[in-house]
């Protein structure tokens, strides 16, 4: 009997014991959550980075650049059907052919969301083209000069389908940075993130249907240059980013 009262009383002490020891610890980790938390909500992305707060793509971009002006539409390559279907709920969208005397028309595509997202993923060249059965033979990086000290890191291609090839410059914009790669483009929101931004995201598209990849590249150069010193803030923005409006 002694025995069992001993272990009557002493049950509840440890018990206690037991109960305050786990309230200490569970205190400690509700702060510690608390803490964090309120670092990240207080890290927040909340300052947006956007080219065209207002108005549309078709505003932004003019329909003549001298000596190029708009012609009817080329035949485009757009994202296959189902990708095409998952990038509209994020994008707008502009699709123009500009034609001057003596040069191809250029294909112009602009994929652009006010916040970024995985569109830009789809439209890259890289996804798209194979996508829409073409071969890509040729691919490198490039720096496109668009006005005095600023350039777009972007990428040059060549791609054939059947007697159709291709070529392809183009450059992809978040905020305002220019990431040349689907990793590039992740770290890149990421470390804007971190930063407090909320970077837009563009993606722009030159396209000749030419087999002379050189010359082919200095026409969609010059159009890209010409393009830009020919916008307004408002395209200038969305094609460089706002800080070089």
């Amino acid at each position: 009997m002694r025995c069992c009262i001993l272990l009557f009383h002493v049950g509840p002490e440890s018990n206690d014991m037991t109960i305050a020891r786990f309230t200490r610890r569970e205190a400690a980790l509700g702060l510690a959550f608390g803490i964090t938390a309120g670092v990240t909500y207080a890290r927040r992305p909340t300052e947006l980075v956007v080219a065209i707060p207002s108005g549309n793509l078709n505003d932004a971009i003019p329909k003549q650049a001298a000596p190029w002006a708009m012609v009817p539409d080329v035949s485009f390559v757009l994202p296959p059907e189902d990708e095409a279907k998952a990038a509209a709920v994020y994008e707008k969208q502009l699709m123009r052919s500009y034609g001057a005397d003596g040069a191809p028309p250029i294909m112009l595509l602009i994929a652009y969301a006010y916040r970024q997202s995985g569109m830009l993923m789809v439209h890259r060249p890289e996804s798209c083209y194979p996508g829409s059965g073409f071969t890509i033979t040729d691919i490198r990086d490039v720096d496109i000069p668009l006005g005095k000290g600023i350039s777009a890191p972007g990428r040059f291609l060549t791609t054939v389908r059947d007697t159709r090839t291709e070529q392809v410059l183009y450059w992809t914009r978040l905020g305002n940075r220019f990431p040349v790669s689907w990793d590039d483009q992740r770290r890149s929101i990421a470390m804007q993130n971190l930063a407090g931004l909320v970077p837009d995201g563009a993606l722009i598209r030159f396209s000749i249907i030419d087999p002379d990849a050189k010359a082919a590249e200095a026409t969609m150069m010059g159009f890209a240059k010409t393009l830009f010193e020919s916008c307004g803030p408002s395209g200038r923005a969305l094609l460089a980013g706002p800080i070089n409006a």
